[in-house]
Order: structure tokens, then sequence, then C-alpha cells
């Protein structure tokens, strides 16, 4: 009997060997099909886009929803959340005759010819320039570029390509922005460049001082120098002045070194950094060579304007103390009179070092060789 019932047993596995392997396929023949069938779907989706010239647009890098051409309706990824429409999308229509109109039928702006655009049925808030400016209250506030690309205040926002840039012009600043928001970002930056202007003046004002207070202590070292020369002279005779009357080195040139509004540091002229303490922390060389720090290691190099921080090449600088970066020819920022140093993009002022060769100042504040 336990012979027997082994021998089942191996039999009734042996069958169910067959069934599995059935099982297995079958799952695999599903997942082959639901693969296909989504292809399928979305093959469908791509050429109902293409029938409705349905084109996508983005706000700060967000699916907002679609512009559709066939019927000039601008869909929002947005839904209504009460009413009749509840969980339908929010839906403008734009008309022949340039209004557009609310999914509900009102009339909420419109478009016309010369780029005019109303919105929120206010009077003429907007205008779109040929160039794709877009002006508020015949103020610039922003662009719209022919890739679509739609921009703020000069920053990125979004992006349309394909969609018309007047209609762009109105989904961005007509109904992802309204005017009180637009208003208020505006103030904003106005008040951000008034702060960013007086605190460049604070820094030029201090700046002029530290200048001053330089010179100060330049003429009254010159004048203890003078004082004591004239003092060993008339102590000494003749033939001890002869032997001792040693030339004392004359004091070299210093320049003050600024960042963030207040003094960090002096470079002399002879290549020689120092900290706020008057202590060596570097040197920079007299034409092309090597930078080092204050221990005499090679932290850098300066090759015919070209600048190095350790062998990676960070910037050049031209005659006239125009600076650009790797990998472009455009000016970045700029040395101006007093050895003020500005940013191209926004006019920021990074620091001060008024020393020539320019290579020097730029070595120093643009690109902080030696980590003021």
């Amino acid at each position: 009997m336990k012979r027997t019932g082994f021998i089942v047993l191996i039999v009734a596995m042996l069958c169910c060997l067959p069934a599995q392997a059935q099982l297995g396929g079958l799952i695999n023949k599903g997942k082959n099909a639901l693969n296909k069938a989504k292809e399928v779907k979305e093959k469908v989706d791509e050429g109902i886009k293409k029938v409705n010239g349905d084109v996508d647009f983005y706000f700060m890098d967000a699916y907002k929803g679609f512009y559709r051409s066939k019927n000039n309706k601008i869909v929002l990824e947005d839904r209504h959340i009460e009413g009749k429409l509840s969980g339908k999308n929010i839906v403008y229509t734009i008309e022949k005759n340039g209004d557009v109109k609310y999914d509900d039928g009102s009339k909420v702006g419109s478009v016309h010819d010369g780029g005019v655009i109303n919105c929120h049925n206010s009077s003429t808030q907007l205008t779109l320039a040929a160039n794709g400016d877009v002006m508020m209250d015949g103020e610039t506030i922003g662009q719209i570029d022919y890739a679509g690309n739609v921009s703020f205040l000069g920053k990125t926002i979004g992006k349309a390509p394909g969609i018309d840039r007047q209609i762009a012009a109105y989904i961005f600043f007509g109904i992802l922005n309204d005017k009180q928001g637009i208003t208020t970002a505006i103030e904003k930056a106005k008040e951000e460049k008034l702060r960013a202007e007086q605190q460049r003046k604070q820094a030029e004002e201090a700046r002029l001082k530290a200048a001053e207070e330089a010179k100060a202590r330049q003429a009254a070292a010159a004048a203890q120098q003078a004082n004591s020369n004239k003092t060993s002279s008339q102590q000494a005779s003749t033939k001890q002045a002869s032997s001792n009357n040693t030339a004392k080195p004359k004091k070299v040139q210093e320049w003050t070194i600024e960042k963030g509004g207040s003094r960090c540091g002096y470079v002399d002229a002879n290549g020689v950094v120092y900290n706020w303490a008057h202590n060596k922390i570097g040197q920079l060389p007299k034409g092309s060579g090597d930078i080092k720090d204050g221990s005499g290691s090679t932290i850098g190099r300066i090759n015919m304007g070209d600048i190095y921080k350790g062998s990676t090449l960070v910037a050049t600088v031209s005659s006239g103390g125009s600076i650009s970066v790797p990998g472009s020819n455009a000016t970045v920022a700029e040395v101006h009179a007093g050895g003020r140093i500005d940013m191209s993009k926004d006019s920021k002022t990074l620091g001060y070092c008024d020393v020539r060769p320019y290579e020097w100042a730029v070595a120093i504040i643009f690109c902080d060789i030696f980590r003021f």
C-alpha cells in the first residue's frame, strides 16, 4: 500500500506540470496584449492630437494643458470643482471676432490685431510687440520667442512651442497670471533692484573711504620715514653715514581688496597678496606664470589673459577688462573704473581691486583664487 501511494503522488505531480506551463503562457500572452493595446492607444491619441492641432503648454516645468488650433480652444489641466461642469476641464474659446469666452459662455477677454490683448474684461491690459516683447502699461514685462519660450521679468516661466505668440501671451499673462499678480511681482522686482543699487552705493562709499584711509596711512608712513632719515643723517658722522647709510628699500605700493562691502585684504606691486591682518597668503606672477599660496604651493596659473584655478581654465580677461568664461565668448563681467568688477547680466558688484594688470584683479575678485 505504501508503494502504491507513492506512485500515485508522482503521477499527480507530473500531471500538474503542463497545466502550470499553460498558465504561464496565458499570463505572458495577456501582458503582450496589454502592451500592444497601450501602444495602439498612444498612437491613436497622437493621431487625434495631430488632427485637432493640439499643442501642449507648460508653466514652471509643469504641464498645464493644451491649445486646440482646430477650434481655437484653450483646454486647461485644471477642472471645475462644482456646478454643472464639475469634473470637466476648464476651457476658453477664442471666437472669430477675437472675443475670448469662458466655458459657461461668458466673455472674459479678447485678442485683437496689432497685438492688443484684453484680460478679465479689462481695457487694453497687454500688448505683444512684433519682436515678442509682452508690454503692460507701456512697460516691457516679458518676452515670448519664436521657439515658444515664455519669460517674465527676465526669468523663464513656461513653454508653449507651436502656439501663436499672441494666444500664448493670453494664456500665460491672462489666465495663468492676473494683472494684480503681475503688478505685485513688478513692484517686488523694483524694490529688489533699488536695494541692490543702495548696496552698490554703500560699497562704493566704503571703497572710497578705505582708499582715503590707505592714502593717509601711506602719507603718514612716508613722513615718518623722511623724519627718521633726517634724524639719522644729523646724528651720524660723514664716515659713519657713508658706511652705514644703506639705502632702505622703497615702500612697495599696495591696493586694497574689497568684497561684500568691506576691506578683506591687500595686493602690492610685486603681486604679493595679504589678508586683512596683512599676513601674506599668496603670490601672483608678473606676466604669465604660476599663482602660489602663502606656503609657496602652486594653486593656479595666468597665461596671456587666461586664468586657471589648479589646472582648470576658469576665466579669460581682455586688455580692456571684459571677462568671459570657458565655452562662451560672451562677456559675463567687466572691470570698471576704480577696479570695480560687475556682472554683466544684472550689474551686481562682486568687489573692488584697482590693481594692474587686470588678470590680478580678476583672479582675486572674480575667480576668488585666494578665497576671500
